[in-house]
């Protein structure tokens, strides 16, 4: 029991900086900026639900690494706008998001659960890629916007820009708040934001192509690629050339909610598994606490003398 003990105390001093690591789940919503969204900012109206799993490994008090996987979905509609020539575009979308991430956390404040420290904020960066696929409505009926080029992508007799990538990387950054319940369960509350180098979350980034044109060769691309004459009931000019977004401004896409999450160790800082379970008896605790104790009035001794 001696031998036990001693081991257990050497577990119990080495806990205090040991490494280990959470499994959990997000919930909360997602949402974006572009050009659907008059790049003005978060259109309440536009928050639709993500959700997600990761690991995070804590390295020590104020450094930890985490791994995630994270769904949502995207939305936009001019109709949100204030501005007339906006609401004119006529313009919608909605895209899922399948995102892959490590991120390197940093707690501003002390987080170790063995010793009391149970709450800190954080910031986060990292570099993810990720899956995206716009879609718009039109008569009832959704289509992938992307395999039609509605400016023109692909098309060699309009553009020698070829169609975009569903694939892409994003670099995420942002901030939390996290606190522990007990020695098992995490709750946390973050909000991240996706820098992009992609303005085509919404599809909308470049030029109007000739809709003559595209309509011969394309005629579904060709309508919800301008889709004025929808609310002005009447024949319009081609408005080839003309901006049909804005190309010097990146889409971003925004992930924010609530993570709880269970660490994979207790409060001895011991794995969960049975073959530890001798170390954590009544009496080696007993043995433990009066062992630590001897030890804390040994060193307010040397601080005294």
């Amino acid at each position: 029991m001696r031998f036990q003990s001693t081991l257990f105390v050497l577990l119990c001093s080495l806990s205090l900086t040991a490494q280990y690591y959470e499994v959990g789940a997000f919930i909360g919503a997602a949402n974006y900026t572009g050009e659907l969204n008059n790049n003005a900012g978060l259109f309440p109206a536009e928050y639709n639900p993500a959700i997600g799993i990761f690991t995070r490994y804590n390295f020590s008090r104020n450094f930890s690494a985490k791994v995630g996987l994270t769904k949502g979905q995207i939305s936009g509609d001019d109709s949100n706008s204030n501005d007339t020539r906006i609401r004119a575009r006529n313009l919608s979308f909605r895209a899922d998001i399948v995102e892959i991430a490590a991120q390197a956390e940093f707690n501003l404040l002390p987080y170790a659960i063995r010793e009391d420290k149970i709450s800190a904020p954080y910031l986060f960066l990292g570099v993810g890629g990720y899956y995206f696929n716009p879609q718009a409505q039109m008569r009832g009926n959704w289509y992938d916007l992307q395999p039609l080029g509605t400016e023109g992508q692909g098309n060699t007799l309009l553009s020698d820009q070829p169609k975009y990538s569903k694939y892409q990387v994003s670099f995420p950054i942002g901030l939390g708040f996290k606190f522990n319940l007990n020695h098992k369960v995490n709750i946390g509350f973050e909000v991240g934001a996706r820098r992009t180098f992609n303005d085509y979350l919404d599809d909308v980034s470049g030029k109007y192509p000739d809709l003559a044109v595209l309509r011969k060769d394309a005629p579904v691309a060709a309508a919800l690629s301008f889709r004025t004459p929808e609310l002005e009931g009447s024949p319009l000019p081609n408005p080839v050339g003309q901006l049909r977004g804005n190309p010097d401004d990146q889409d971003w896409f925004f992930f924010m909610g609530m993570t709880i999450s269970v660490n994979m160790t207790d409060k001895y800082g011991l794995d969960f598994d049975e073959k530890y379970d001798i170390f954590k008896s009544e009496e080696t605790n007993e043995w433990a606490i009066k062992f630590k104790n001897k030890k804390s009035k040994i060193r307010k001794k040397k601080k005294s003398e």
